[in-house]
């Protein structure tokens, strides 16, 4: 079936289905390398590290593949029964002769499983750096950074935040390890039958676009997915003990991402049978493909990943693709009939090219969704002066409180917030009015919303800031050392508060205020309008002359 003028066929068509949609597809092999690897470390790793990490299986890069992918696999699993073994004494760790207790067993074999080679301990990270020492986010961005593992950063970063780092170390890393069990099996694992599912399109259809890579979350297909691949993984990694077994097998389960990316309602025994079906009397030839792409693993390298990025990482994929639909479009009609039928999509084996996208119909994602239709107030109103009148105040008495008890909360002390001296900080007032009056026209689309209240607010903040500083010679708050800070005026989580804030504005709080206002009459309602306005302004000159300054105001 793949005889060597096949195989070369298939090299040249995997070229011609990247170069069809290159940048698309080199986006898609990146997103899906990111995933793999958990993040921000994907750009300076090789693929086979990124690989490795999930399931000691090769498959998802035929990189891997070729790349020395039976030593990685024998000596890591070597390593995790070695270190595992050896729970009697931690001298390489320590150099001293002890007993393992149950956490620091949990802690090795979660350094090796998932790649770690130290996991930090919760109180010996530090918190600060030289940039950032202020903020929530500061603390998250130093965690993360200053771990190997983005997801020990966030638990790490939760503990320094809400727990002030007293809890133990062996938790955390036991809920870490929870997370990452949870990630590998309903993200990490499923990315790569989504990633199948695209390159199986994108090879015939040419407005396949990268949404097909959340192909396996459609229209309840995750738990069966989910199943199917989880026991491949444990199946290859027992079969990988044999040695020898673990390379027969890992060649034999090579197709069921492909066949449940086909059909994902095929069970386990369904989806192992028919790759074993399409897989016989093949292995050795799909090594001997997998063996010629040897030099492009070894120009990754050269390249410290570059060239993996950018070009034969989705190539790879291309021809893992054409291995798929060559071998099923051939051996198809010889499997049980009872399986044959289960390769329902035939669809993907037209032998052309078509410029739409894959005939499949409207998929909807398994996640529930908020939706602005379901608020219950009027959010598109317009206000009138009166309600917008007491709208300032209200988000400024709300500021106030809000800042006076966090001062509070954290320092045991009460602080008359701001530089005026009446109850309000008005700039949490012009805030919420520019949000109302400004952003209208943005409030059917939350997203558009939400960045147009970072602008408005920070353009607010920043202003506000240095009129102070200029006229009044004080700061009255100062973001220096927090995370992504604009000259102390700005920073990223206020931003990103200012954001949701917002949100709950626009679409809650305003209109839901102006509805029990309006219960008020409208001359009881024009009195307290008055006798605000002319409270505020009695107090904007006093500060003006002698603004309200000290500890924990301006210093």
């Amino acid at each position: 079936m793949l005889t060597k003028n096949v195989r070369s066929e298939i090299r040249r068509e995997g070229m011609k289905n990247l170069k069809r949609r290159f940048f698309l597809n080199i986006l898609v092999a990146f997103i899906v390398g990111v995933v793999m690897n958990g993040g921000y470390q994907y750009a300076t790793r090789s693929q086979n590290d990124i690989n490795t990490d999930i399931n000691l299986d090769f498959s998802t890069d035929i990189n891997t593949e070729v790349n020395q992918a039976i030593d990685d696999t024998i000596s890591e699993a070597e390593n995790i029964v070695e270190q595992t073994q050896n729970i009697g004494s931690i001298s390489s760790l320590s150099g001293r002769d002890t007993s393992y207790s149950n956490a620091e067993i949990v802690k090795v074999f979660i350094m090796n499983l998932f790649q770690i080679d130290e996991v930090p301990d919760p109180d010996s990270i530090s918190t600060t750096s030289a940039n950032y020492y202020g903020g929530v986010a500061s603390v998250f961005v130093n965690e993360i950074t200053g771990s190997q593992s983005f997801v020990f950063g966030i638990l790490n970063g939760i503990n320094q935040v809400v727990f002030k780092g007293k809890i133990a170390s062996s938790i955390v890393i036991f809920i870490f390890s929870i997370i990452s069990i949870f990630l590998f099996i309903f993200l990490k694992n499923i990315i790569i039958v989504g990633n199948d599912r695209y390159f199986l399109e994108q090879r015939r259809y040419h407005a396949t676009g990268a949404g097909e890579l959340l192909f396996p979350y459609k229209n309840g297909r995750l738990k069966n997915i989910a199943l199917v691949m989880f026991l491949r993984y444990l199946f290859q990694t027992l079969w990988n003990v044999t040695i020898i077994g673990g390379i027969i097998k890992h060649y034999e389960y090579k197709l069921i991402p492909y066949i449940m990316a086909e059909n994902p309602k095929i069970t386990r025994q369904e989806a192992f049978a028919i790759s074993k079906q399409l897989m016989m009397g093949e292995k050795w030839k799909t090594f001997v493909i997998d063996f010629s792409l040897l030099p492009w693993v070894i120009l990754k390298y050269a390249t410290f990943n570059i060239s993996g990025m950018f070009f034969s990482d989705a190539y790879f994929e291309c021809v893992g693709a054409e291995i798929y639909m060559r071998l099923r479009t051939e051996k198809k009609d010889s499997l049980p009939l009872e399986l044959r039928k289960l390769l329902n999509d035939d669809m993907l084996a037209i032998d052309h090219v078509e410029e739409t996208e894959h005939p499949s119909g409207y998929e909807e994602l398994d996640i529930p969704q908020i939706s602005i239709k379901n608020v219950r107030y009027d959010y598109m109103r317009s206000y009138s002066l009166i309600s917008l009148v007491e709208l300032f105040f209200t988000y400024s008495l709300v500021g106030y409180l809000w800042e006076v008890f966090l001062y509070l909360g954290t320092t045991g002390t009460f602080i008359n917030r701001g530089m005026m001296h009446g109850p309000w900080l008005p700039i949490y007032g012009c805030g919420g009015l520019m949000i109302i009056l400004l952003l209208k026209p943005l409030r059917k689309n939350p997203g558009y919303l939400f960045a147009g209240a970072v602008i408005v607010c920070g353009a607010v903040e920043y202003i506000g800031s240095w009129a102070l500083e200029t006229f009044l010679h004080k700061r009255w708050w100062d973001y220096t050392g927090y995370f992504l800070n604009i000259n102390g005026r700005i920073c990223f989580e206020g931003l990103l508060v200012f954001g949701m804030a917002g949100l709950a504005f626009t679409y809650l709080f305003s209109p839901m205020l102006d509805d029990l206002y309006q219960k008020m009459s409208r001359k009881n309602r024009i009195i307290l309008c008055v006798i605000l306005v002319v409270l505020f302004a009695a107090d904007l000159v006093w500060s003006l002359i002698a603004p309200n300054t000290g500890a924990g105001i301006t210093s």
